[in-house]
């Protein structure tokens, strides 16, 4: 029989199955024993199904013994058994290893307040690791109901996806612990805790019971969690109209997670630091994070569990609207943070991308499930996401939620391909007489790579708009041409159109012949904006102040990108910037500090001294109206602004009298202080700090009583500008005393470095071998990622040549991406940086 080498074969299709697990957490071992009900829809020779990593002791069919080969390349395990057309039954038992790889199932640990260490036994099976923790038909098509029974010491919790059902207790003293029934899912939500686990007390969200599961000692920081997680899930169930589809559900926090969290059906895993925290000492960006988590993975319990993608090629469809219903519940929950407003800055993120000849189509043919690991990147979530949010905008709130809705009524239980979201949508937009061509316009986005630039000018009483595919030069970009929902307003006129061609011109009212003129209205649309001379001439103070947030961020971040493009001067951006310096909105300051950074990353030696000169004054203003002190009523966005104008004034401009004060603030008494303001001076306070600070940040980091403080501790020790103590921060990271989930991101913060990156990376290049043993799989093109802002000609031929002989097989398109903006960042110094420093001295 000629096998394809990916996708399994369909004679047998999984029904049930009733999986016993036993793991042994000292000994890091588990036995099992996995019943498949399955039906046979074709004769078959063999059974064939997925299995890796496990001992297999014994197979039989409908009772019978039967022999089996595991074969390790396919990780498929053939059964030799003849099957004719009806219902069997597989029975298997194994033994298996608890990894330390953080993937399948695997042991996680963390140490109580008397030192003791406890192991975890937990699973995270996405995208083809259920078949490490039992033999399985590892495919997200391949749908069945799961039975799971877990035998476990008596002083171990025990969860999984459904609800406790039964606990006896055996002769020997271990537990069996069973579990309720799931509905028909995909193997990869399928999950398994037990541990040394304490949880809150169920409360009731409409007649849903929901916890928080946690190690002891952290019952203090799930408040919020739970308020978060009740808010959302009742959100949710309003907003598709359909009911919760579990049973009941538990949000795990587990110390060593590799991903951020995992949408497991009732029984949702997450790192602590984004299930965990104390609201009164954590920042807005803390809390946003739990927020947003915890309301991506809610999403996903409709959109990815209730539905699920056909193959590998659809996981960024759940992502992605995983990610733009996060938002929106969050928006819901929180409205004072402005959710739509920061998303901005992670469509800027995928924008960064985009621009790159290396990006890839948002959705692409997957063989391999391999990979789809490709696909969790920011083109699937930031772009993902923002893509649904144009595409909402363009149709309307309500009617995008009913296509919504009747996309999940029509395929629960079921598998879909992407088009039919987009089916389902445009079958209600019709039905209300509507003709917007829905899956033209999102096949134009999500087949093609990169996006529009959408230049604007005005030639009489037209207004003419042409598009072309925005890049960073690299390379020439082929004529793409997307369906573009554009929102313009003329003066308060607001009004859209669909340009489906290169151009089109729109007449404009000759009364608001000397009105301002916005494209993307709003500021939603995924495409950038450059105006003629006219429009641009148009957009001074008093039509800045009648622009919304986001559009003025836009108008940044395009200027910003549009540098990095060649197309504006250092100089030119800079004095660009100066005119924001009355700015007052977070978001719009967020990206004229993004683009002060990028022009930081030109200058070395005396060109530095005017350049900081010029940045302290950008916000001088902005930080004398704020003032060092929050005041009564003062809004969560107002505190995060002060955090991030006075970490820029202390850094990036130079402002010794910020930095005292950061000094002083780290000196006195931290739970006094405004958490904004701690998380800046932390940051101020390691920039210029000594072997005394890195010990006290390295102090902190051991004895932080919650998750957010740990990670700020821990990773303030990248930012000293202090050679000798970052090599120290990186032989830290390697010493095993950080959790190899967090080690990456420390490396990746001491290459970002913006003195010592180099030297850094130096250090990783020459532990290569071992990064690659000791961290998560996904983790090493993140660890490096900032490899591109190394820009000078050395680091150029070091890096491109390490990478030539050293791809990241798991990462290669990501890799392709960072090297291609390594490339262009070089350009931008070789192209910019004499010339800036020049114009910085001249004064």
């Amino acid at each position: 029989m000629d096998l394809d080498p990916y996708r399994l074969p369909r004679a047998v299709l999984p029904r049930h199955y009733a999986v016993t697990l036993e793991p042994e957490l000292v000994a890091a071992t588990f036995s099992g024993h996995v019943t498949i009900s399955a039906d046979v829809v074709e004769a078959a020779e063999q059974i064939v199904l997925n299995a890796i990593e496990l001992e297999i002791q014994s197979v039989t069919v409908d009772g019978r013994d039967a022999t089996f080969t595991l074969d390790v390349e396919t990780e498929r395990l053939f059964i030799e058994s003849a099957v004719t057309p009806g219902s069997i039954e597989i029975a298997i038992t194994f033994l298996g290893t608890l990894n330390d790889r953080l993937r399948g199932f695997y042991r996680s640990t963390y140490r109580d307040d008397a030192g003791v260490e406890h192991v975890i036994a937990c699973s995270q099976m996405q995208a083809t690791d259920c078949r490490r923790g039992f033999p399985c038909f590892d495919e997200p098509d391949l749908k069945a109901s799961f039975g799971i029974t877990l035998v476990v010491d008596d002083a171990m919790m025990a969860v999984s996806n459904g609800p406790e059902t039964s606990r006896t207790t055996q002769a020997n003293g271990r537990t069996v612990v069973t579990f309720a029934d799931t509905m028909v899912m995909s193997t990869y939500l399928v999950c398994v805790i037990v541990g040394r686990l304490e949880a809150t007390e169920a409360i009731d969200v409409g007649g849903t019971p929901m916890r928080l599961v946690h190690v002891p000692g952290k019952g203090h920081l799930t408040q919020f969690g739970l308020e978060v997680g009740a808010a959302s899930l009742a959100w949710f169930q309003e907003y598709y109209g359909i009911p919760y589809p579990a049973q009941k559900l538990d949000m795990v926090a587990l110390p060593d997670f590799a991903a951020g969290a995992m949408e497991n059906l009732g029984c949702i895993t997450y790192r602590e630091s984004l299930l965990l925290v104390d609201p009164e000492t954590s920042t807005q960006f803390d809390q946003q994070n739990v927020a947003d988590v915890v309301s991506h993975e809610l999403a996903h319990m409709w959109f990815g569990d209730l539905v699920t993608m056909e193959w590998w090629n659809g996981i960024w469809l759940n992502e992605a609207f995983a990610t733009f219903m996060e938002v929106m519940a969050v928006e819901a929950f929180r409205p004072d943070w402005k959710r739509w407003t920061s998303f901005s800055l992670e469509r800027t993120a995928a924008f960064e991308v985009d621009s790159l000849a290396a990006t890839r189509t948002v959705e692409f043919p997957v063989r391999a499930p391999s990979e789809c690991e490709g696909m969790f990147d920011v083109l699937t979530y930031q772009k993902g996401g923002a893509l649904l949010r144009m595409l909402q905008q363009y149709l309307g709130e309500e009617r995008f939620r009913q296509g919504v809705n009747n996309y999940l009524r029509t395929h629960s239980y079921a598998n879909t391909e992407t088009s039919d979201l987009w089916d389902a949508i445009e079958a209600i937009t019709r039905a209300d007489g509507g003709n917007e061509p829905v899956r033209d316009l999102m096949d134009s986005w999500i087949w093609q790579a990169g996006y529009p630039l959408v230049s604007a000018s005005l030639v009489g009483g037209e207004l003419l708009l042409r598009q072309e595919r925005f890049g960073f030069g690299e390379e020439p970009i082929d004529a793409t041409v997307f369906i573009i929902p554009v929102s313009i307003r003329v003066g308060t006129e607001t009004r859209s159109v669909l340009l489906d061609g290169a151009d089109a011109s729109i007449d404009i009212d000759i009364d608001t012949a000397d009105a301002a003129i916005v494209v993307n209205a709003g500021g939603h649309g995924f495409y950038r904006v450059a105006y003629d001379d006219t429009l641009r001439s148009r957009l001074g103070a008093d039509a800045l102040a009648t622009m919304n947030t986001v559009e003025r961020y836009n108008l940044v971040d395009d200027a910003s990108a549009a540098f990095v493009a060649g197309r504006l001067s250092a100089t030119a951006l800079l004095s660009f910037l100066e005119g924001f310096s009355g700015e007052r909105e977070l978001a719009v300051w967020q990206a004229v500090t993004a683009s002060l950074g990028r022009l930081s990353r030109l200058l070395e030696g005396d060109a530095r001294v005017p350049f900081m000169a010029r940045v302290d004054a950008i916000v001088a203003p902005a930080v004398a109206s704020l003032g060092w002190q929050p005041v009564d009523g003062e809004d969560d966005l107002a505190s995060k602004l002060r955090g991030l104008l006075v970490t820029t004034s202390a850094v990036s401009g130079g402002n010794l009298d910020a930095r005292e004060r950061c000094r002083a603030i780290l000196a006195g008494d931290l739970a006094a202080t405004d958490p904004e303001l701690v998380d800046a001076a932390t940051t101020v306070v390691a920039a210029f700090g000594d072997q005394q600070d890195w010990n006290r940040f390295a102090d902190g980091f051991r004895s932080a009583g919650n998750p957010q403080d740990q990670l700020r501790n821990l990773y303030a020790l990248a930012d000293f500008d202090d050679a000798d103590l970052i090599r120290q921060t990186c032989e830290f990271a390697f010493s095993g005393e950080v959790r190899t989930q967090n080690a990456p991101y420390l490396l990746s913060r001491c290459i970002a470095n913006r003195a010592h990156g180099a030297a850094a990376w130096k250090i990783v290049r020459t532990n290569w071998t071992k990064a690659n043993e000791m961290f998560p799989n996904p983790s090493i093109i993140r660890m490096v990622d900032p490899v591109k802002t190394l820009n000078t000609e050395t680091a150029v031929a070091d890096v491109q040549g390490f990478f030539a002989e050293h791809p990241i097989k798991q990462s290669l398109t990501m890799l392709a991406q960072v090297l291609e903006r390594q490339r262009v960042n070089a350009g931008v110094r070789s192209r910019e940086a004499d010339a800036f420093a020049k114009d910085l001295l001249a004064g």
